[in-house]
């Protein structure tokens, strides 16, 4: 049965399984959504996302009202494209509506996914009466968005502890102010009207006054944040499990398998979100942990350099080739490479045949 007020609706489907996304896009037509646009991973997603904003709803790329995302994808997931649309300097629209959905969800991921400011978690396989209820759900409920020093996205306040007591109102104008108390005293409230309700109503996109989201998304701009600024927090694990490598032997072969799925996912991204400095020196992290054990002695100094190398590029915001620092950087790297390849010749690996740039 369609449902009239998904009759004006755009969503983007994100799965990295053709079935799945053939499975979601004739699920989503069947309850009256008007338009699916599906794309295999959140690289696609994010490049959708960027031409679609620009587009009206006759377009080939409408505007998007809600982005269903399946979490784990290659070589961009779930997590990281929700990050994008809430956190990064580009996204043209931080308060879509955002729906995750998992194969293999627990707690933690609900969590992680609530965290990073998703609307709602569903698990797959689904039905279509618990896809039905998400939808409407997520594009009919119009909560609050907050914005503290550790989180943006809808309001959550409820199941979460780190709002006090003082701060559960909602603040109508001005749209952000300092509440106070608590472990994170700054809290700005955006408590914007609900265009979907005009959307599903029939009124054309292009007569709805956005100024009250323009003004929210120019208050956001100074807490805006990019890939490098997510990347820190990673380069701090790798620094701590590699100390722990140092200083206990019998810790190194695990503590570098649990490396190796971080530095795998850098070294994915990196490139695709604009650093690709950060996918080069993941690559040599990733062939130097995955180097003979027992030459650690000789290894751990090339990872040593290599993971110092990440920091700069996180550091200083080396964007592309990065003008002179890149050059400087991609001439450290090289020296890293040629002595990691004195150290063992090429051969294949579980992962592949170990390549080196």
């Amino acid at each position: 049965m369609k449902e009239k007020g998904l009759k004006h609706c755009s969503v983007l489907v994100a799965d990295d399984s053709a079935a799945s996304r053939t499975l979601l896009s004739t699920t989503l037509k069947d309850l009256g959504v008007d338009v699916v646009h599906t794309v295999p991973n959140g690289v696609a997603a994010i490049d959708y996302l960027r031409l679609s904003a620009k587009s009206s709803i006759h377009s080939p790329t409408p505007p998007v009202d809600l982005v269903i995302s399946e979490w784990d994808m290659q070589p961009v997931g779930g997590m990281m494209l929700i990050n994008w649309i809430r956190r990064h300097l580009d996204s043209p629209d931080r308060f879509t509506r955002t729906v995750i959905m998992s194969g293999e969800l627990d707690s933690e991921k609900v969590e992680r996914a609530r965290n990073a400011g998703a609307n709602a978690v569903f698990a797959k396989p689904f039905s279509i009466s618990s896809l039905r209820k998400h939808v409407l759900h997520v594009l009919f409920n119009n909560p609050a968005f907050f914005k503290s020093q550790t989180y943006f996205g809808p309001d959550r306040r409820r199941n979460s502890p780190e709002f006090v007591l003082e701060e559960r109102r909602r603040v109508k104008k001005p749209y952000s102010e300092v509440l106070g108390g608590g472990e994170h005293p700054y809290v700005g409230c955006f408590d914007l009207p609900h265009y979907y309700s005009e959307i599903s109503l029939g009124k054309p996109r292009d007569r709805i006054d956005y100024a009250e989201r323009n003004f929210a998304h120019q208050q956001l701009a100074a807490h805006s944040e990019d890939y490098a600024d997510w990347v820190r927090g990673d380069a701090e694990v790798l620094r701590l499990a590699f100390r722990l490598a140092d200083e206990n032997p019998d810790m190194r072969a695990r503590s570098m398998s649990l490396m190796g799925a971080l530095i795998q996912r850098l070294e994915r991204e990196g490139a695709l979100l604009g650093y690709p400095l950060i996918s080069a020196f993941a690559h040599t992290l990733d062939n130097t942990i995955k180097t003979d054990v027992h030459l650690w002695d000789q290894t751990s100094e090339i990872f040593a350099a290599a993971l110092s190398g990440l920091d700069t590029v996180v550091r200083q915001d080396v964007r592309g080739e990065g003008g002179e620092v890149g050059r400087a950087l991609s001439e450290s790297l090289r020296r890293l490479n040629k002595k990691l390849l004195q150290l063992r010749p090429l051969h294949i690996h579980r992962q592949g045949v170990a390549r080196f740039g």
